[in-house]
């Protein structure tokens, strides 16, 4: 998620940047107080006190997404200029830099923005209290699924290596392993990918190998020095950091088995998405990998009317957003943006009349 946009010319926005994803532990709740509580508490107290939102009065949203630069980012400036045109006269809409994949279930869940991007395996996960979340956050509710494809992309050093991911463990028992920071969605699913394939972190120290968590820098610096044999990262066609990697250093994208994309999926609620040939510098052939694509959602909190009203103002108007990145090309409500496995959520009430009015869900 990292294509820069140009800010909304009209629209409100915070230059506060961050990197949170992890799990809700007491640093990730000393950052809410810190931070974002006094940042949003003007529009989580309009979300939610006071009466449910009309159609005809004016709104203020903040919507989450992630730091600038990422894609999600410029989803949210962009919505956020679409629905100041279309939302009554009199409405602000935020689109802070916030927070990021794991961090979003939990902002939206208690009240600190009233809609946010995120994705459905992850939304899955906060749904019910797993993985990355101490507990259920059980009042989200999807608006909008299906924006994009995201793959779990298996990265190696080297050009001349096996290319299925099992292999290659084999043949390199010691790896060392790089990772984005952990708490990111990189890392959770990095971990739970090459756990199944046979190299969790324990198992693979055993060995001789290790594992190594950082930023996007440390990782190049890894590869290119030799000391870093594998990445593992989420992200969309054209992924920059996925891209610069292949570009610079010789490396191959690692296929993981049917046996393990199943237990992906069983255990962690991940889809498979067959990655294109060609997606990648020196990606030669199609790779079924986890995957996973962009929802939006908010809380019950909403109202049903707001929510309809959303919903309405993005599917009537996909075509201007599709303007905004590459990777919202094949967009359309129409694709299935109701499904479950396009959100990992219920559908918010409103939502829901919208899609049933449109005659999509039955």
């Amino acid at each position: 998620m990292n294509d820069a946009s140009p800010y909304a010319g009209n629209t409100r926005f915070s230059n506060r940047k961050t990197g949170l994803g992890g799990p809700m532990t007491t640093v990730f709740k000393r950052y809410f107080t810190k931070f974002l509580a006094p940042m949003l508490v003007g529009a989580a107290l309009g979300a939610a006190g006071g009466p449910a939102h009309a159609q005809d009065a004016p709104v203020s949203l903040t919507i989450g997404s992630f730091q600038q630069g990422s894609s999600w980012y410029v989803y949210a400036v962009n919505l956020a200029e679409l629905l100041q045109d279309e939302l009554p006269s009199g409405s602000t809409i935020d689109a802070p830099p916030i927070a990021g994949g794991v961090g979003n279930p939990a902002l939206v869940s208690k009240g600190r923005a009233d809609l946010a991007f995120g994705m459905a395996v992850v939304g899955g996960w906060a749904l019910e209290g797993k993985h990355a979340y101490e507990e259920p956050l059980d009042n989200l509710r999807a608006l909008v699924g299906g924006w994009d494809q995201y793959y779990l992309v298996p990265m190696a050093r080297g050009g001349d290596v096996d290319p299925e991911l099992g292999g290659y463990l084999k043949a390199h028992p010691e790896a060392n392993v790089t990772l984005l920071r952990r708490g990111s969605i990189g890392s959770f699913g990095g971990e739970q990918l090459l756990q199944i394939a046979g190299a969790g972190e324990d198992e693979l120290s055993s060995r001789g190998g290790s594992y190594e968590f950082g930023s996007f820098d440390m990782v190049k610096s890894r590869f290119a020095s030799g000391s870093g044999d594998v990445f593992v990262q989420v992200g969309t066609r054209g992924h920059p950091g996925i891209t610069e990697i292949a570009q610079t250093t010789p490396s191959t994208f690692l296929a993981p088995s049917q046996e393990t994309l199943a237990s992906m999926r069983e255990n962690y609620g991940w889809q498979v998405a067959t990655l294109p040939s060609g997606t990648f510098p020196g990606q030669d052939a199609d790779i079924d990998l986890p995957g996973t694509t962009t929802t939006l959602f908010a809380s019950t909190d909403m109202s049903d009317d707001l929510a309809y009203e959303i919903v309405e103002t993005i599917c009537e108007n996909t075509e201007r957003l599709k303007q905004a990145h590459k990777a919202l090309s094949g967009f359309s409500c129409e694709n299935g943006a109701w499904k479950m496995e396009n959100n990992g959520l219920p559908l918010h009430a409103g939502a829901e009349r919208y899609y049933r009015e449109q005659g999509w869900l039955n």
